[in-house]
C-alpha cells in the first residue's frame, strides 16, 4: 500500500503554565500523600446544594516530587455516621493535570462538583479525600512528619450544608 504524505504546517507544542505560588485559601492545613502530593488546604463551596444538588471543593495540592504514577483523587461526602451522600472520583484538573505532569513544588488548583443525594439529611457533613492508582486501586498513604503511616485518606473538617 503506498504511504500518502500530508503537510500538516506548522505546529507549536506548548506545555502548560506552572504555578508554584498558593493562592488565599479558606481552610489551610497540611497533609503529606506518601511522600508526593501535600494538601495545601481546601475551599468548600455549598451554596449549590439546595437547588442543584451540587457540592464544589476546590483542594490545593503542592508537587512534593515528580510522581511517576498517575493518581486519581476521590472525594466522599459523609454524614456524621460516615455514610456517603455524595462522590466524585477523577484525575486532577478533570483529567487535565496528571500527577505526572506536576513538577517539583509546582501547586495545583483543582475543583470538584459533586453530585450530593438530594435525600441527604440536614446535618454536619466532612471531606474524605484521597489519591489513588486506577489501575490496582492502593491508595497513597497519609504520612505524618516523622514518617509513620496514618491512614489512607484525609477526613477535612465538619460543615453543614449552606455553612461550609
Amino acid at each position: 500500500m503506498p504511504v500518502i504524505e500530508v503537510s500538516l504546517g506548522p505546529v507549536t507544542i506548548e506545555g502548560r503554565v506552572h504555578h508554584f505560588g498558593a493562592p488565599p485559601i479558606a481552610h489551610p492545613l497540611e497533609v503529606n500523600f506518601g511522600s508526593h502530593i501535600k494538601l495545601l488546604g481546601y475551599d468548600l463551596d455549598a451554596s449549590g446544594l439546595g437547588q442543584k444538588g451540587l457540592l464544589r471543593a476546590t483542594l490545593y495540592w503542592q508537587a512534593l516530587d515528580e510522581p511517576t504514577a498517575s493518581y486519581k483523587v476521590f472525594t466522599h461526602w459523609l454524614g456524621a455516621d460516615g455514610r456517603m451522600w455524595g462522590q466524585k472520583d477523577d484525575f486532577p484538573g478533570a483529567g487535565t493535570l496528571p500527577t505526572t505532569g506536576w513538577v517539583k513544588g509546582e501547586v495545583i488548583t483543582d475543583t470538584y462538583e459533586i453530585a450530593v443525594d438530594p435525600k441527604a439529611p440536614p446535618g454536619d457533613y466532612r471531606l474524605e479525600v484521597g489519591f489513588y492508582e486506577p489501575g490496582s486501586g492502593q491508595r497513597l498513604p497519609v504520612v505524618g512528619t516523622d514518617g509513620q503511616t496514618l491512614a489512607d485518606h484525609v477526613l477535612l473538617p465538619a460543615a453543614r450544608p449552606g455553612n461550609p
